[in-house]
């Protein structure tokens, strides 16, 4: 059976989604397991940047702080595939033991190559903290 040009378009879709997905769920634990090597395998082979808070990181090495007891867990992701190239946005949950200590937002620009998807850059913003003698809008 032949597919027509949007049904492949949208199988390729489909399936760049799951494979996102996937990194998403390796980046994580790689991170919470203190992996650096693994941690940074899932970024492009070279040319990737690292944005926390701003501060923009092109040695990935400088950008790793995983490992301590933190978990990294992405959820509400929005993923658009278009061929190689990919974006995603989606919420960042960092857990200190059972703890939820900081939330924010991840904006990632993703590539298809060597057979597989990798994060070109990320951007993490975390949320600002309350202070907790702010009042109650």
């Amino acid at each position: 059976m032949t597919m027509s040009y949007q049904q492949e378009f949208v199988l390729a879709g489909v399936a760049g989604r799951a494979a996102i997905l996937n990194l998403n769920a390796r980046h994580n634990r790689l991170f919470s397991a203190g992996d650096f090597g693994g941690w940074i395998a899932t970024f492009r082979h070279a040319g990737a940047t690292f944005v926390r808070d701003g501060q923009t990181f092109t040695n990935l090495r400088d950008a790793f702080d995983g490992g301590n007891d933190q978990r990294l867990v992405t959820v509400d992701h929005e993923i658009a595939v278009d061929g190689v190239d990919a974006t995603q946005h989606c919420v960042a949950l960092l857990f200190v033991g059972a703890e939820l200590r900081a939330t924010g937002t991840f904006g990632d620009r993703l590539i298809y190559e060597r057979g597989g998807w990798y994060f070109t850059s990320r951007a993490l913003e975390w949320d600002v903290v309350p202070s907790k003698d702010a009042l109650p809008v």
